[in-house]
């Protein structure tokens, strides 16, 4: 009889965690998902970045649409350029849309590259109910590639920049067929994998048991999008690419914590650079330091441009 209860109580409890981990995974993955709770630093109304992305966004943009593997709708904005030196594909982050890293795309946008901003799937006005910590999203950052490979008129040597889970995606497709013309990389503030920050976010938002709590998360995902947590992991994908990156990271980031930039530059293959931003805080590294920010980028296209 004892056996019997401990059974069912068991099996209670199993239920329950389950029920409760699908309801925990829609809050996580949702669509403007708000679960990183991630506190916006001030800067000032005449910081040159935000001053910048005013005025690209302000810019004459083509909107474009094309459909992800699994047929969702995705939307896009390219921002052509004079002179026209190649193409920018910038890959925004969790609870987000395009218009978050308007500041990135003015920098580019100013050394003379074309710049496409989609919005991410389950984000602005691309379709899909759930973001996936860059494991769907990197097959829509090769869908994009293969976008702009039609277009003639677009100088043919492409980049990636991502920012945050924007940032591990651009890392993770590098482990798909891209194309040949892709010259470089750019991360700011990624995460090494998706078990790795959800279970730092847990510790630093929550007292709860954060190991079990993520791979509850992981068992969801693997069931909702196909991809674990441990399956969303640039440090991966870094290890196997031989192609120029740059990693940006902020020292005073407390969403994505330095140690992760750290390790995956250990991880990465040659060419392969890092800058730290002593004042730079989650993505806003560009604000922290404008002058800066634009020289590493500037450098760093240069870089690529030798290599060619």
């Amino acid at each position: 009889m004892k056996v019997k209860t401990i059974l069912n109580v068991v099996g209670i409890t199993a239920l329950l965690t389950c029920g409760a981990g699908a309801g925990l995974f829609n809050y996580v993955h949702q669509r403007d998902s708000s679960a990183l709770k991630t506190k916006v630093p001030q800067f000032s109304k005449n910081n040159p970045a935000l001053e910048n992305a005013q005025k690209f966004a302000a810019l004459a943009k083509q909107k474009i649409h094309i459909f992800s593997y699994d047929h969702l709708k995705l939307t896009g904005w390219l921002t052509l350029a004079q002179p026209n030196f190649g193409t920018i594909l910038i890959v925004h982050g969790f609870g987000v849309d395009h218009h978050s890293l308007d500041k990135i795309g003015a920098v580019f946008n100013q050394l003379g590259y074309n710049v496409l901003q989609p919005d991410n799937r389950a984000a602005g006005q691309s379709a899909g109910h759930y973001l996936s910590y860059g494991f769907q999203e990197k097959y829509d950052v090769q869908s994009w590639l293969q976008y702009l490979q039609t277009r003639s008129e677009l100088a043919q040597n492409f980049y990636l920049f991502g920012a945050s889970m924007g940032a591990a995606t651009v890392l993770e497709s590098l482990a798909l067929d891209l194309p040949a013309t892709l010259q470089g990389v750019i991360a700011d503030s990624s995460y090494t994998d998706a078990f790795a920050i959800s279970e730092y976010t847990i510790s630093r938002q929550f007292n709860l048991p954060t190991h079990l709590i993520t791979q509850i998360l992981s068992f969801w995902s693997k069931i909702i999008v196909h991809g674990s947590y441990r399956e969303a992991s640039p440090l991966n994908s870094v290890a196997q690419a031989a192609i120029p990156l740059l990693f940006i990271c902020g020292l005073k980031d407390t969403t994505v914590p330095p140690a992760m930039s750290k390790k995956l530059y250990a991880a990465a293959l040659q060419p392969k650079f890092i800058e730290y931003f002593p004042k730079g805080e989650h993505i806003r590294s560009i604000e922290a330091d404008p002058r800066r920010y634009y020289q590493v980028i500037q450098q760093f296209l240069q870089f690529c441009q030798k290599q060619d």
